[in-house]
């Protein structure tokens, strides 16, 4: 029985981790794409805000998902994703 709480006490620190880890990379992602402008990364800002300007939820999770993509393929840090996006979606 003791082992059984101790199994659950691991399992729980590991759900802990794995939550803050992701919750930290998407802390970053969001603070590396709030320095996007038209001027920087126009295409990467055209598919995360609306016409009028506000945020597009749909798009800005899909660009989010392709950043979180390219970290773990690439091995990169969400400041040089967002470049590295825009390139790709440059040369459509």
């Amino acid at each position: 029985m003791k082992k059984d709480n101790l199994q659950r006490g691991n399992t729980k620190a590991k759900n802990v981790k794995k939550i803050n880890l992701e919750t930290t990379l998407r802390l970053e992602i969001k603070s590396q794409l709030e320095k996007v402008t038209a001027v920087n990364s126009p295409l990467v800002w055209v598919a995360i805000h609306k016409a009028n300007g506000k945020v597009n939820t749909n798009g800005y999770s899909r660009v989010e998902s392709r950043i979180i993509e390219k970290i773990i393929a690439g091995q990169l840090t969400p400041s040089a994703a967002v470049p590295q996006l825009e390139q790709e979606m440059d040369l459509r």
